[in-house]
């Protein structure tokens, strides 16, 4: 635990900064728990940061808008960093109690004599999210022999594959604070390889497509599919790149294309023009978001080696292999 010391007057430019406040009048409101911002739905009360996450208390301005209360939360988790949101409302505020709830909240406490309503004093309740609890956008894992595979989306979506090893503290603020709250994780770091936990875990209650996603890339894993059927969502990139997933998604599974063949099949064949651009389509599978379902582990080096894979050369060599010793039946 780091010391403890009282707030000086030296202390106001950097406690400035670290509250992202303008003036001393503000940071003495974010540390006494004013309302810090307002407008016509709602105020917050606090954003109080500890170490690298923040929290926020949150009061309604008459009933909590489930549309609203998902932008609000899109906003404070994967805009302002927020790992809690925590909204106050009366008590005897059914209607915004539903709300709340639907959107994955959970009641955390009653407070007695919190509001001031009508001129009088009212008790309310406190509800509380926090990022691995939203469930519109999440993480669903799936642990196999090398590691674990994280899928990354929406309700109509997924936008990122990844993969972690065993025993390992994932880089990854979003997925390491999804992979603790699901238990996948001891003492800061993914739990060991043969670790009885990941026997019975089974990724559940994640966005619509998040769960079709793992349930095809765990029978891929199980030899029983060989082609996807997922939404994904690819981030704005250049044309160039575009070009190079596009000839990836065609590989057929069980095949290997070298990164100067899809480079030839760039230049129409221009072999001089294709060995300039072979480091470039390296380049541009690294950046793929989502491996397995484009394929870039099927992208070799032209003398046969495994080089280049966003989760690790060993995590190239297990698909690989997986799909070469595959034995499905014809359809």
């Amino acid at each position: 635990m780091g010391s403890v010391h009282k707030v000086r007057l030296q202390d106001a430019s950097r406690l400035k900064s670290l509250l992202n406040c303008e003036t001393a009048v503000a940071v003495e409101n974010k540390i006494r728990g004013k309302t810090i911002y307002t407008d016509d739905n709602y105020e917050v009360l606090s954003f109080c940061t500890f170490t690298s996450s923040h929290a926020v208390i949150i009061r309604f301005k008459g009933n909590v808008n489930s549309g609203f209360t998902d932008d609000l939360l899109k906003f404070f988790f994967f805009e302002k960093n927020v790992y809690k949101v925590s909204v106050i409302i009366p008590v005897d505020d059914n209607k915004s109690e539903e709300v709340l709830v639907n959107n994955g909240f959970m009641q955390e406490a009653v407070l007695h004599d919190e509001l001031y309503i009508d001129d009088s004093f009212k008790d309310a309740g406190l509800f509380y999210i926090t990022v691995p609890m939203y469930r519109k956008y999440n993480v669903g894992f799936i642990p196999f022999q090398r590691g674990i595979i994280a899928v990354r989306g929406g309700v109509d979506y997924v936008d990122s594959v990844s993969f972690l090893r065993f025993d390992e503290t994932p880089t990854d603020r979003y997925l390491k604070l999804c992979a603790d709250f699901c238990g996948l994780m001891k003492n800061g770091r993914m739990r060991p390889r043969g670790d009885v936990y990941y026997k019975d875990y089974e990724a559940d209650d994640c966005p619509a497509e998040v769960m079709r996603a793992v349930k095809e890339i765990k029978e891929y894993l199980y030899k029983e599919r060989m082609t996807f059927d997922i939404s994904i969502r690819l981030p704005k990139t250049s044309d160039f790149r575009s070009s190079v997933w596009d000839i990836i998604k065609k590989i057929p599974y069980g095949y290997t294309r070298s990164y100067e063949d899809i480079a030839l099949e760039l230049t129409g064949g221009n072999k001089k023009e294709a060995r300039k651009l072979t480091r470039a389509v390296g380049h541009a599978c690294s950046e793929n978001p989502v491996p397995i379902i484009i394929p870039c582990h099927r992208v070799i080096g032209k003398d046969g080696k495994l080089v280049g894979f966003t989760g690790g050369v060993e995590f190239k060599d297990f698909l690989l292999t997986h799909e070469l010793f595959a034995a499905l039946p014809l359809a």
